[in-house]
């Protein structure tokens, strides 16, 4: 077996110190390289180190929050070796569950983008700015005015997308949503667009905009007028490790 270790900068070293001694002690080899192949990757700190990494890994994920919003991870500071042990000794479906979650793609004029396992957020990059674009879904198209448009997941839906008046799903439903940032007009003023198959454009009327991957700066592209933007489901779910059936509880 081979483990993935990624820490949030300035993690605790003592979380990080007792991680490394156990996986010794239990003989399991450990690496932070993220590009190698591995069983288990395990991710220390909170939310934003979760999907800073997470698009770049295939395997189950433990996640241990260590400070600020846990929403993925199911571990924390008083139990994070006790669950490492569960996961390690422990039977899938009995001590443990794998959630499958459900990643959005885009394409930006072709080329591939990170996945999102929370949203993309498509706007001019600065939300004082009108955002204007053009929305073709299900064959039909719109002209849109709003602060920006957000792509999300059913998981995504419980965070930016619900604050912009998004509708929360259930975190194993199937659809991905789109919702605008205080629309002005467009047909996402009546609401939001909930999509079980198929995926959809987005075309850039601004002289210049960016898409952003999870609220990261690393995973920002900018964009530009007549860009083109296709965002579907990836068929490569993330899988997140919990210990009750529900991934909320």
């Amino acid at each position: 077996m081979i483990v993935v270790l990624k820490f949030r900068k300035n993690c605790d070293e003592k979380i990080k110190k007792e991680i490394i001694n156990l996986l010794n002690e239990l003989k399991i080899k450990h690496t932070e390289n993220i590009q190698q192949e591995a069983d288990l990757a395990i991710i220390i700190g909170g939310d934003g180190t979760f999907l800073f990494w997470q698009s770049q890994i295939s395997c189950p994920i433990l996640g241990i929050k260590d400070r600020g919003v846990g929403h993925y991870m199911k571990a924390s500071q008083n139990d994070f070796l006790k669950k490492i042990k569960t996961v390690l000794k422990g039977k899938e479906g009995k001590d443990y569950y794998i959630y499958k979650l459900l990643r959005i793609t885009a394409t930006l004029n072709k080329k591939i983008l990170p996945p999102a396992l929370n949203e993309y957020l498509v706007s001019s990059g600065l939300t004082r700015e009108m955002f204007n674009c053009q929305l073709r879904v299900r064959g039909d198209e719109f002209l849109e005015r709003n602060s920006g448009i957000i792509v999300y997941t059913p998981t995504g839906s419980s965070a930016f997308a619900k604050s912009a008046g998004a509708e929360e799903l259930k975190w194993d439903d199937k659809r991905m949503g789109i919702v605008a940032l205080a629309p002005y007009s467009g047909r996402l003023k009546e609401g939001e667009i909930l999509l079980s198959k198929g995926g959809f454009y987005i075309k850039c009327l601004n002289k210049k905009g960016e898409i952003c991957i999870d609220g990261q700066k690393k995973y920002t592209y900018k964009i530009k007028y007549n860009d083109r933007i296709f965002i579907q489901k990836n068929n490569n779910y993330a899988k997140v490790i919990g210990f009750s059936p529900n991934f909320y509880s």
